[in-house]
């Protein structure tokens, strides 16, 4: 990939966002400011770190964009306040993700701190 083949994209996004090969997208989310969830802030930094790796490694993964999507579903559907989230929507989103990036050894870590998360915006 030559430089001219980077994108990045900053800012506010809604719905799913994709680009080129090598995009990086960096969404900004308001989850700061008094009464932040602090799950929530840490469910947000942790997507974000993945995603920095899918970056870096999109190359290795089959359509690293539906790996933002799917981020992006589950970060847009834990925000939602409990009696509103759908739990069957935040886990299949959860499960796309971790089979997209199953064949790369690198997320392993991340997905397993993102699993143990995630049981806080699941029911018992």
């Amino acid at each position: 990939m030559t430089d001219k083949d980077k994108y990045t994209y900053s800012g506010t996004f809604t719905g799913s966002q994709f680009g080129g090969p090598g995009s990086h997208f960096t969404q900004n989310v308001n989850t700061g400011g008094q009464g932040a969830d602090p799950d929530l802030v840490r469910l947000q930094a942790l997507l974000t770190d993945l995603m920095a790796r899918v970056a870096v490694h999109s190359t290795e993964i089959d359509h690293p964009e539906r790996a933002g999507r799917d981020a992006e579903e589950i970060l847009t559907e834990a925000a939602r306040p409990a009696a509103e989230r759908d739990t069957g929507r935040l886990a299949d989103a959860f499960r796309r993700l971790r089979d997209r990036l199953r064949p790369i050894a690198d997320f392993a870590d991340s997905l397993s701190k993102l699993a143990d998360l995630l049981t806080k915006f699941l029911p018992s």
